[in-house]
């Protein structure tokens, strides 16, 4: 397992989780889930034997557990940061995150292993929050930056939104959220961000003619991570 995380890669620009991340969760779960059979094999391969006796065979698959997992976390940190789009990079971490949480929380009666799951369960609220913030949240300053008022007028503020609320959307419906939950649940986050305020811009601004009106946009919305 160690090996297969040396050098990981991920095709360039997927949000998916990775292979690996799904393969080293299974064995730990595997490892884990069969220690009583499995740790005088491992402790004699490694001669390991005294360090079993005294930590007892549970707690040392733990501890190996816990020592993949952290290499896992730390290879798959690496692979984000050669993304170009940040929305991207964090919805990857935020996908393969949210699954280790997922497996561990299994086996989250041992003390060491829920402190994992919980420390796995704040980074994927960080993620999540890293992801709207460079994703979502710059859509919203073209309704309240100051523009330029065009010949006729009218502020560009609504026409400015509405083209880059596109090209996000067409960019962000190809990406990809496999677990129905967690991909419901940022599909909410993002419709609480953008819909009261465009809403709310809307109404304000007497706008007569939106591309895209609130209930629309959020039908929109919901469509988003089916890859």
């Amino acid at each position: 397992t160690l090996i297969l995380l040396e050098g990981i890669q991920t095709p360039h620009g997927t949000s998916d989780i990775h292979k690996v991340t799904r393969s080293v969760m299974g064995y730990i779960n595997f490892l884990l889930n069969n220690h009583s059979t499995l740790h005088p094999i491992v402790s004699e391969t490694a001669g390991l034997v005294k360090r079993v006796h005294q930590n007892g065979g549970q707690q040392h698959f733990d501890i190996l557990a816990m020592e993949i997992t952290s290499c896992l976390e730390e290879e798959l940190a690496k692979i984000s940061e050669s993304f170009p789009d940040q929305g991207l990079r964090f919805l990857f971490l935020l996908n393969n995150s949210d699954l280790m949480r997922e497996r561990l929380q299994d086996n989250s009666l041992n003390s060491s292993i829920q402190a994992r799951v919980a420390a796995l369960l704040s980074k994927v609220e960080r993620y999540m929050e890293r992801y709207l913030q460079v994703s979502w949240a710059p859509l919203l300053t073209c309704l309240f930056d100051p523009t330029p008022l065009c010949l006729f007028g009218y502020s560009l503020a609504l026409p400015r939104f509405e083209s880059e609320l596109q090209k996000t959307y067409t960019t962000q419906k190809l990406w990809k959220v496999p677990d129905p939950e967690l991909r419901t649940r940022l599909r909410t986050a993002i419709i609480d961000k953008i819909i009261p305020v465009y809403t709310k811009y809307v109404e304000d601004n007497k706008s007569t003619n939106p591309k895209f009106s609130p209930q629309e946009l959020k039908e929109m919305l919901q469509e988003l991570f089916e890859g």
